[in-house]
C-alpha cells in the first residue's frame, strides 16, 4: 500500500525547469531513494514534500490526504519528518534540551510553548527524549553541547530531533553527507535498525554503497525527470542510469 504518492510535479523557477511530470509511490515500511546528478531535482522535490515550495502543477498524497497548499509544520504535524543536507540543531543546547524541544513543539505545533504546562510535563518528555537518545546511540551524551559533536553525531542528533515528533514517513537529504567511512557505516546500521520498526524512509543520496545497502525501491532522476525507477539490482544496470549518473564502473 502506497503511503505518499507524487502525480505529475512539474516546477520551474523562471525558465529553469526544475521537476517536470514526475510521478512516483512509496510504500509504507519500504525505504526508498532518489538518486540522480547534481540539479537532477531531488532536491526540490524534498522540498515541495515537505511544502517549503509549491509545485507549478502536479499534486502529493500522504495517506490518502492532499498535501499542497498546507504549511510546513502541519506536514509534520500529519506525519512527515525530514534531514537536512546541513544538521538543523540548537548548537548551544544539550542534546537532551535539542530533543526536549522537538517533543514539546510536536505537541504544540511550533517551537513555542506554554512554560508552564511544559514544566508540568517535564519529566516524561525528559524521559521520552532520553528514550528516543538512545535509540540512535547518544545516551551517553545527553548532557553534552551539541556544537561539540562529530559530524556523525549531529546527523544521530537530528535524526533524534524527528523521530521525537513520531513520523510515519521520514525524509532523509544527504544523511551521510561529509562522515567519515565508518560514521557511514553506523549510520547505514542505524538506519536499516530504524527501517526495520515499520518507518517508511526516503533517501536523498549520492553515496551509491549507501543507497544499495539500504533500498527497497530506487527512483533516478536526471534533469527533473524520473528516468529509471526499481529494484537495486535492476536501476544498477539500466544502461540510462549508467549513462546518466553511476558511470560504467557500477555496470
Amino acid at each position: 500500500m502506497a503511503i505518499l504518492v507524487v502525480n505529475n510535479i512539474s516546477k520551474h523557477f523562471g525558465g529553469l525547469q526544475a521537476l517536470f511530470k514526475v510521478n512516483i509511490s512509496v510504500e509504507a515500511g519500504t525505504t526508498h531513494s532518489l538518486i540522480g546528478p547534481n540539479g537532477a531535482g531531488k532536491s526540490t522535490l524534498l522540498n515541495v514534500l515537505t511544502g517549503q515550495i509549491e509545485p507549478n502543477e502536479g499534486s502529493v498524497v500522504f495517506k490518502d490526504r492532499p498535501l499542497l497548499n498546507i504549511t510546513p509544520h502541519k506536514i509534520n504535524q500529519l506525519g512527515i519528518a525530514r534531514v537536512f543536507q546541513t544538521p538543523a540543531i540548537f548548537p548551544e543546547m544539550v542534546l537532551l534540551e535539542n530533543v526536549m524541544a522537538a517533543v514539546f513543539a510536536s505537541r504544540d505545533g511550533a517551537y513555542k510553548f506554554n512554560l508552564l504546562e511544559s514544566r508540568r510535563h517535564a519529566q516524561s518528555v525528559a524521559n521520552f527524549a532520553i528514550e528516543i537518545l538512545e535509540q540512535v546511540g547518544l545516551q551517553h551524551k545527553i548532557r553534552s553541547e551539541a556544537r561539540f559533536l562529530s559530524r556523525g553525531d549531529k546527523r544521530r542528533l537530528e535524526l533524534a530531533i524527528c523521530l521525537a515528533h513520531k513520523p510515519s514517513l521520514l525524509l532523509l537529504d544527504e544523511p551521510t553527507a561529509g562522515m567519515a567511512r565508518h560514521e557511514t557505516e553506523s549510520t547505514i546500521e542505524l538506519l536499516r535498525s530504524i527501517s526495520k520498526k515499520n518507518m517508511t524512509i526516503v533517501i536523498v543520496e549520492h553515496d551509491m554503497n549507501v543507497v544499495f545497502a539500504l533500498s527497497d525501491t530506487i527512483t533516478v532522476l536526471s534533469q527533473g525527470q524520473v528516468i529509471a525507477e526499481g529494484i537495486p539490482d535492476h536501476v544498477r544496470g539500466n544502461p540510462a542510469v549508467i549513462e546518466a549518473y553511476l558511470g560504467k564502473e557500477h555496470a
